[in-house]
């Protein structure tokens, strides 16, 4: 066998066992989620480990304020969006945007724990300012999904394409809101193509993708030059997990 053979084998076990004795729920931060073995081992095993978006649940438990709107660009699972939830104050808005309809029922049920009516929106569709559809690149696991660019190999599917600046409404078009995203390098059009957008946000929480942006012509260094433009500084990293805040908030934390 194969290193990653084995990996497997001994992660498919983990698994398992768990599944045997707990079902499809599991600890995220104190809060219970629930991830079918259809969603694939990769996720449920790093959920075991303590090691599911270690770096963007850091940032989220320093940093996402009680008191704003939050709009997630990539819900995933729901995982992080049920962390995100549980931290807002009751009444905020969460809006979660997630492409993949295979994973919707899952990503909807998680970002809704603990939220009232109305609290938490889910979004089917993928981000991308261009209007109209996107095409969508599904991978082998629910993290390795992407906006097709014609180059990879998988299953390809159309969805309604969303642009920031209309998910905004969706909150009202309240100054100072969180934005929390990892969307495997579509990250490049909110910074290039949407940047007045970055004008209304308070606070980024991104996971960046510098291989992504390398095959783009960019680089994480002119994204973030982008934001420093209109007034969102870094303040904290973890891995490749950036947070940005407006100048004056980052002057106090």
């Amino acid at each position: 066998m194969k290193r990653n053979a084995f990996r497997d084998f001994f992660r498919t076990r983990r698994v398992r066992r768990h599944v045997a004795r707990h079902g499809d729920r599991y600890d995220y931060h104190g809060i219970q989620v629930t991830v079918p073995a259809s969603a694939g081992i990769g996720a449920a095993s790093a959920l075991l480990r303590g090691k599911y978006e270690r770096a963007e649940a850091a940032m989220i438990a320093r940093h996402l304020p009680a008191g704003r709107p939050v709009i997630e660009l990539g819900g995933s699972l729901g995982v992080v969006s049920a962390l995100i939830r549980s931290r807002l104050d009751p009444g905020m808005r969460h809006v979660v945007v997630e492409a993949n309809p295979d994973i919707l029922d899952i990503c909807g049920s998680n970002a809704r724990r603990g939220a009232g009516t109305d609290e938490t929106e889910l979004v089917h569709a993928a981000y991308f300012p261009g209007g109209g559809e996107a095409t969508l690149l599904l991978g082998a696991e629910v993290h390795a999904n992407a906006l097709d660019d014609g180059s990879g190999a998988g299953r390809r599917v159309s969805v309604p394409a969303v642009s920031l600046d209309s998910l905004w409404s969706r909150i009202g078009r309240t100054e100072g809101f969180t934005l929390v995203s990892d969307i495997e390098g579509g990250e490049t059009a909110l910074f290039l193509q949407e940047p007045a957008m970055l004008d209304h946000v308070g606070l980024v929480i991104a996971e960046m993708h510098p291989d992504a942006y390398r095959g783009q012509g960019t680089s994480e260094a002119a994204l973030l030059a982008v934001a420093r433009a209109h007034g969102l500084v870094e303040i904290d990293r973890m891995d490749d997990t950036v947070v940005l805040a407006r100048s004056a908030d980052a002057a106090l934390a």
